[in-house]
Parts: C-alpha cells; structure tokens; sequence
C-alpha cells in the first residue's frame, strides 16, 4: 500500500484526509477527480477544550466521522495553518496611497498617542481607522451622527492591549488593503489577526479571564472579521466562532448571567444577531435559544422589530432541525407551520413619528428594513415548510414585495447592511429578468460604499443559484424549479455556508 503524505498548505480536505495535494485553485485535483467538495486554502478555526490534561490520541479519520458541529464545543481557538510572519512596522508614508481616496481623514489620529501609548505609529493609525470610520461601517443600526454600537461599547476595550485590539486591528487593515489599493496592509492584517489568536488562546486559559466582556467580544468580532473578509478560497469557521461564543456564555451561567451592563446586553444582542442568521445558512437550529435577552439589534431600542422578526425566524431554523430529525412527524410539522405563519402575519411595524423629520425618515427605514425581514422570512418558511420556492406564486409575491420594501432605503443608510439576508433570500428566488438586474446592482452599490468582500461573494453565489434553477426548469419544468433549494446548492457546489450577516 502507498504510503500517505501529509501535506501543510494544500486544500482542507486533502490536508483532513493525509492525502498530498497539488494545491490547483480554485479547486485541487484530487478533488476534482473524485468528485468530492474541495474546501480550500487558507486559515482554518477550530475550538478545543483546554480543561482536559493529556492530549487524545490521534485515531483514524473514519473515526471522526458523523460527529456533530457541537460535539466539537471547545474553549480554546486553534490555528491549524499558519500565518505569514510580518515584522514590518507599519510607518506613516505607508498609509498612503498614491491615489486620492476618499479614508484620509479617518487615519489622521488626534488623541491616539495618549491613549493608547504602547502602540506604534502605524497601529495608531489602524485603531483611529477602526474608531473613526470602519466600526460605524459594520453597525447595521442608523447613529444620526451619534457614536455606533460598536463604538459605544467596544472602544474603551481596544484601548488595553490583547486579542479584541489585535482583533480590529486586522480588520482595519484588511479593509485599507481594498479601500486604498495596498495590497501590504494584508501583511499587517495577517500579523494582527496571527497576534489575536495567540493572545486569544492565552486569555482562555486564565479561568478569570475567560468569563469577561473582551474576550466575549474578541470571539464575535471573530465571527465578524471572518463574515466579511474571510478569504473564498478557504473553508468558513465562523459557526467555530459561534460555537466558542456559546461556550463562554453556558460556562458564565447563561444568557441571563451575561445581560448585567449595556455592553453585555449589546454582546448578546450581536451574538444572536449572527447566531439566527447563521442557523439558516448552516440548515439547523441556532445555538442557543435567545429568548427574552435579545430584545433589539445591537442593543438599540430602535431596532426592535427587526429582532421579533428574527426570533420568528429562529423558530423557523427549528422547525427545519425537527423536519430533518424525523419527517414522519407530518402532523407536528404542519401545525409549527401553520403557527410560524400566523406569528409573521401578525408582527406590527406601526410607527408614531412627525412626517418630514428626521426621526420619520430612521423609522421609516426601520419599518421598511422589518417589512423585508418579514417578506424573507415567509420565503424561508415556505421552503422549509413546504419545499417551495419560485416560481410559486405565492413565493414571487413575497420576492417581490421584499425587493420593493429594499428599493425604497437608501443606499448611505447604515440599515442597509443589514439588507443582506433578504435580498439574498428575495434575489435568489427571483425569476424576473428586472428583479435580478435589480439584486446585481444592488450588491455592486453596497460593495462601491462598503467594500466588504462577503458582498462581491454573495453575488457570486446567486449567480449560481440562478443557474441551477433556470437549468432545472429547462430539464424538470416549473415543478423542478420551485424545488431548488438555494442554500443546498451553495453547500454542495462551493462547500460552505452563505454570509447572511
């Protein structure tokens, strides 16, 4: 018998399996000659329980085999690929590009220097940007000129060095690197997030430490940094993210025990936020259940309505975890259906602001942005309840009363970022040649105003769908149509989930 090869930087699924890789982009060999999913290149997270003194054996790899996502539950964050190594400081003539772009006066730090005196010049001016600029980027709730979420709750942590600074550091970097052309800030944004997970896995194995707010919130910008800038090539982790945030809330003694201060409260409302979103992509049921602790997005009393659609939603990820469990139970499905589908008629987006103001204008947005949450909603439903999709009339209806609910908010809105699920859920799903068009410019204008990479790929994404489903109906007709799941065909064709968050 031929011995195995253990290869170090080809694609996942030869690396898992022992087997030498010709590390062919976007897709192996070996892969492809046996038809199986290639995972990709890259950086990989898993989660692993330091509490236990001896290490396991290795056994084979049939061995591990059928085990659950949360069998896999740990509390320490591993690297299983290494890093580049970046010893270049990061100088102020490298920070700008010979192009004119529009971020200077986000890297012009003022009180930087005092604040964060351990810090060279260049990391200074990455955390200014992450300040100043790219944490109000990511808060998907409107600021009127206000401080964002993220900046509300989360500054005062970077100020003190550890893994939630080396953190956003390398988001700063990572979206320098696409705003302003500099292919090196990736250098940067490789060593800061190399320095987040070595600080992370430090932090963990202090009992005291693990329970905190900043190691809680080093774990979601995780999730968040890996969402939006996580690399195509390599096979997501973000559910590995979840899965250690998860563990730092149960070891702390649950939801309730995490809801003491606003900066928690505003933690578990961004966990839920990414938890409920990513329970569709991933086909199950969330996490945890978030019940009553998660009123609003990202905290904000504004955003309420948004939340109400979403615990429906999680309602919805439940029923299909109990579909998938046991079909038989017919009955017991249709009667949760039929429940699903009342509570979403039900919701009420009523608002009480003077027309013309500017508390009007935030809320009709909001009331717009809960509408098409609502419309996705039924969409998801439908496919899970029902197995239907478009072309089904009663699917179409809803594509298009969610397209039309996302039309009408502006771009430069901040809710927009939060658009991303439903039009994902619409786009995919719609048939109309306009309606598509629509999907397409849509995600192009939110990358022109956000450049965030995730967007650029969920374009991608529903272009296949559209592909699968207009083949289908050539080959199987309406019928074969409305039966293309598009989060299935994502998983099988690209071997990973969709980043609907």
């Amino acid at each position: 018998m031929a011995s195995h090869t253990r290869t170090r930087t080809g694609c996942w699924t030869c690396r898992e399996a022992g087997y030498k890789c010709d590390e062919q982009k976007p897709y192996c060999g070996r892969c492809t000659r046996l038809n199986i999913t290639c995972k990709g290149y890259g950086t990989k997270f898993k989660w692993r329980n330091t509490t236990t003194a001896p290490a396991p054996s290795r056994r084979h790899r049939d061995e591990r085999r059928g085990k659950s996502i949360e069998q896999q539950t740990a509390l320490s964050p591993i690297s299983t690929s290494s890093i580049v190594s970046a010893t270049a400081v990061l100088d102020a003539p490298g920070l700008s590009s010979p192009q004119e772009w529009m971020y200077d006066a986000a890297l012009t730090p003022v009180a930087m220097p005092d604040m964060v005196p351990d810090l060279p010049a260049g990391d200074r001016r990455l955390l200014h940007y992450w300040i100043e600029y790219l944490s109000s980027l990511i808060s998907v709730t409107p600021g009127r000129g206000q401080p964002s979420s993220f900046q509300q709750h989360l500054t005062s942590m970077t100020f003190n060095p550890g893994a939630l600074r080396s953190t956003v550091l390398s988001m700063a970097a990572n979206h320098l690197a696409l705003a302003s052309n500099d292919s090196s800030m990736r250098i940067h944004a490789y060593r800061h997030q190399r320095d987040a997970i070595r600080l992370l896995q430090q932090l963990i194995q202090t009992p005291m430490e693990i329970d905190t707010e900043p190691s809680l919130a080093t774990v979601l910008m995780m999730q968040v940094s890996a969402r939006l800038f996580g690399d195509e090539d390599a096979e997501p982790q973000v559910a590995n993210h979840l899965i250690g945030a998860k563990a730092m809330v149960v070891r702390r003694g649950g939801l309730a025990a995490w809801s003491t201060s606003s900066s928690e409260r505003f933690l578990l409302s961004l966990f839920a936020y990414h938890d409920i979103l990513s329970s569709v992509s991933r086909g199950s049921r969330p996490f945890l259940d978030h019940g009553t602790e998660f009123t609003a997005i990202e905290g904000a009393p504004s955003m309420q309505s948004i939340a109400k659609v979403l615990h429906v939603v999680a309602r919805i990820s439940e029923l299909q975890h109990i579909a998938k469990s046991d079909p038989r139970l017919f009955g017991q499905l249709h009667i949760l259906g039929s429940s699903i589908e009342g509570a979403l008629r039900d919701l009420d987006f009523s608002f009480s602001s003077t027309p013309g103001t500017e508390d009007w204008a935030e809320s009709t947005d909001i009331r717009l942005t809960a509408e098409a949450y609502r419309h996705a909603a039924f969409i998801y439903l439908y496919r899970v309840w029902l197995d239907v999709g478009a072309p089904n009339p009663t699917t179409l209806h809803h594509v298009q009363q969610c397209l039309a609910c996302i039309k009408q908010v502006g771009i430069g809105s901040s809710l927009v970022s939060s658009h991303i699920w439903p039009l994902w859920t619409a786009g995919c799903e719609a048939v109309d040649s306009e309606q598509r068009q629509f999907v397409r410019d849509r995600f192009q204008a939110m990358f022109r105003t956000r450049m965030f990479p995730s967007l650029k790929r969920i374009v991608r994404d529903i272009e296949d769908v559209w592909t699968c489903k207009d083949t289908e109906r050539i080959v199987s007709g309406r019928d074969g149509m409305q039966k293309v799941d598009c989060i299935q065909v994502i998983l099988s064709r690209r071997g990973r989930e969709v980043d609907l968050a």
